[in-house]
């Protein structure tokens, strides 16, 4: 019996979104298997290959090749011929699947994904019992899976677009600025700005070790090392001496466990007139306001990743989704003397001048 006043229409469209979702979690899955496999790099050149000639190429199981090119043709992922049984990858298909210097690549999402379904066990005992899932549970691939998330954008965007849009930045960058980035991870930002202001020096910081190894490891592979090193700290703990005309923190105050401690040190550590260049998903204070299927994917990511990172280590738990109210708040309570959204258009971040 259904109650009165049941809508069947409403919940029709409901089972069929959990439906697609369903669809899409599996879609995710057996995407990163054709990343890591190397199937999508084997297919970006565009060539109509059968299930077969895919997996004698790859060496793989054929019936498993099959399957999965049905699920990724399905999806959109690849194209399908039905005349002759091919798939086949447009160059639209390629930039997002598997060419990694481009801002449309999204091969990090499968991978990180993947990496935060494999704590949810640790996340159920912390929804029972509060604390959360320490960012080095996540192990190696959380780490690469974020660098290859975010290093094309900030490689495009971070020096030619972010940096001028304080224009007093550029000019300090350009003659020789001390320069520092908290939460750096493996280098994906602080390593390109870098090579782009060979006048100025840097110095990265992050609470990971596995990141700043694989930072350091890329500064010298870059041949920068002598003027950006890397400290493994936490923001709070960075030297507070006046020492920096800007600090970088890009999409990680939220992750932090201390992030109003981190701000009144970085404040600390700026010269006088120095910037802090923040950023944050581009979203509002307000849960009304993001309930779109991009708030699904912050408040998703937040719970799986950046949340419970922050709550394992006794920290605040902020949360992923940070609007510019909060973030001016924030800014306030830390004691700087001036805070503004720069007019920086981006499809993912909201960018903040905040000055000391």
């Amino acid at each position: 019996m259904e109650d009165a006043g049941f809508d069947r229409a409403q919940a029709a469209a409901l089972a069929r979104q959990v439906g697609l979702d369903f669809g899409a979690a599996l879609t995710v899955a057996l995407a990163y298997i054709g990343d890591r496999l190397g199937l999508f790099k084997l297919m970006a050149a565009g060539e109509a290959l059968t299930a077969q000639q895919i997996a004698q190429r790859a060496g793989l199981n054929e019936r498993y090749i099959r399957e999965w090119a049905s699920t990724m043709a399905a999806a959109g992922y690849l194209d399908y011929r039905a005349a002759d049984e091919t798939f086949r990858m447009t160059r639209e298909q390629a930039m997002v699947l598997n060419r990694e210097d481009n801002t449309y690549f999204t091969g990090g999402a499968f991978q990180y994904a993947v990496a935060c379904y494999r704590q949810i066990g640790g996340l159920m005992d912390a929804f029972r019992a509060g604390g959360g899932v320490p960012f080095s549970a996540f192990g190696s691939e959380i780490i690469e899976a974020i660098e290859r998330l975010f290093h094309a954008g900030y490689e495009a965007w971070v020096a030619d677009q972010w940096i001028p849009a304080a224009p007093e930045l550029k000019a300090k960058l350009d003659a020789g600025a001390e320069v520092a980035e908290v939460g750096c991870g493996a280098g994906q930002c602080i390593v390109p700005v870098a090579a782009a202001f060979p006048n100025s020096r840097f110095t990265g910081y992050d609470v990971d070790a596995a990141s700043i190894a694989r930072a350091r490891a890329k500064a010298a592979h870059a041949g920068i090392g002598h003027r950006l090193v890397f400290e493994h700290a936490a923001a709070e703990n960075i030297p507070a001496a006046d020492r920096f005309d800007l600090v970088m923190a890009f999409n990680c105050i939220h992750d932090m466990a201390h992030p109003r401690a981190a701000l009144s040190t970085i404040r600390r550590a700026l010269k006088p007139g120095g910037i802090l260049l923040w950023s944050e998903a581009d979203a509002s204070d307000r849960l009304e306001d993001n309930l779109t299927p991009i708030g699904r994917t912050m408040y998703g990511a937040s719970t799986m990743h950046c949340m419970t990172v922050s709550l394992a280590n006794g920290g605040e738990g902020l949360g992923a989704v940070i609007g510019e109210g909060l973030a001016r708040e924030l800014a306030r309570e830390a004691g700087f003397a001036g805070f503004e959204r720069l007019p920086v258009k981006n499809p993912y971040h909201q960018l903040f001048a905040v000055r000391k």
